[in-house]
């Protein structure tokens, strides 16, 4: 079995779809289950990217015990840590208390994802050739990129080039290909802990079935009409497509009760076949900012689906939200229905399907 231990939601969605895409069962979990579960593949949503270090680290260690609770000897466990294809979060306290827990002396990171134009070659991260310090991730509000090296984004680490052999701690590894993030997986021993993105994870995946090819599986469950989406980023674009739009107003934004909006919510939707619900105004107050809008769109959830009997899609973008969301409605464990392109996948939660999509990824154009 593996387990998948991803400090935010949609990325946590992203692994699951590549497992599916690979023919493997597999489930989400926001909490760490209590038994075994019957599935090739478990993928466990920590939210730890939005926490401070320690706590992030504690949330961490309190995992590993309770897996540790499941599978004594970790001899039929594989464990995979999931990370920010940008190097949001705490990366560094996270895998040192992964590998102490665990008694690995290496970490191998490969956080980017060259098939999304995502690469480090000599230590220095880019997109799409832009250095990541010229692209928005450097205005991120919680995990500002001040610097395209990726060993100085990550303190207490370091550079590992093609033809250099993996050294103990945490190496952060060139790779500009998927030919090279194999180049660099086949340096790990057991005593090596995996962690990165989803080209990493698919190579991954590939030596552990030594299958290459995707196996998708046969899916046919109905599209469903009732649709509402969840914008929580302040830099999500206009969705369009025939959505009624529902703008944040700016007393919501800056705090003061967002009961009256959520009534205009709900009566909105109760006339609607779909809705996006968007934050218009520009990023200015931080974290602090951040968490509550986020709390504010998790409540504006709650109460518009609260009791629905009816099928309903829900579509949300980024992975804070996502998790404030679902967590708000009690929605813990999930199952993949579809990968609709890679990173972007649905689950379903009883009578409801849920889409997720991380905030720096776009919609595709066929959804």
């Amino acid at each position: 079995m593996i387990a998948v231990i991803a400090d935010d939601l949609t990325g946590a969605a992203e692994i699951a779809g590549v497992a599916w895409r690979m023919g493997l069962s597999v489930r989400i979990d926001m909490t760490c289950p209590q038994k075994m579960v019957a599935s090739d593949v478990l993928v466990i949503a920590t939210d730890t990217r939005q926490m401070q270090e320690e706590e992030a680290s504690k949330a961490t260690s309190e995992i590993v015990s309770q897996l540790k609770s499941i599978f004594p000897t970790f001899s039929n466990l594989h464990l995979f840590k999931k990370t920010d294809s940008a190097l949001r979060g705490n990366i560094v306290a996270e895998l040192q208390t992964l590998m102490a827990a665990l008694g690995m002396n290496k970490a191998l990171l490969l956080a980017q994802n060259p098939s999304k134009g995502r690469v480090i070659q000599d230590g220095r991260y880019e997109i799409d050739g832009t250095p990541l310090d010229e692209t928005p991730f450097r205005n991120d509000p919680e995990f500002p990129a001040w610097t395209s090296e990726a060993s100085q984004l990550l303190t207490n680490t370091h550079h590992l080039s093609l033809g250099s052999p993996i050294r103990e701690g945490i190496n952060v590894a060139d790779a500009t290909s998927q030919e090279d993030i194999f180049l660099q997986l086949n340096k790990a021993d057991k005593d090596t802990l995996l962690a990165g993105a989803a080209d990493l994870f698919t190579a991954f995946i590939q030596q552990f079935t030594n299958n290459t090819e995707a196996i998708l599986p046969q899916n046919n469950r109905a599209n469903i009409g009732k649709t509402v989406l969840l914008q929580g980023s302040t830099q999500s674009a206009p969705f369009g497509k025939g959505m009624k739009e529902m703008l944040m107003p700016d007393y919501v934004f800056h705090g003061d009760s967002p009961q009256k909006w959520i009534a205009e919510l709900k009566e909105c939707f109760k006339n609607e076949p779909s809705m996006a619900i968007r934050i218009p105004q520009s990023s200015e107050g931080g974290k602090a900012y951040a968490t509550r809008l986020r709390r504010t769109m998790a409540e504006a959830a709650k109460q518009i689906l609260a009791n629905r009997q009816t099928p309903t899609h829900v579509l949300i973008e980024g992975g804070a939200t996502a998790f404030a969301v679902l967590e708000k409605l009690g929605w813990n464990s999930l199952h993949v229905e579809k990968e609709i392109a890679p990173g972007i996948v649905t689950l379903s939660h009883k009578n409801f399907l849920i889409t997720l999509k991380p905030g720096s990824y776009s919609w595709p154009s066929g959804l």
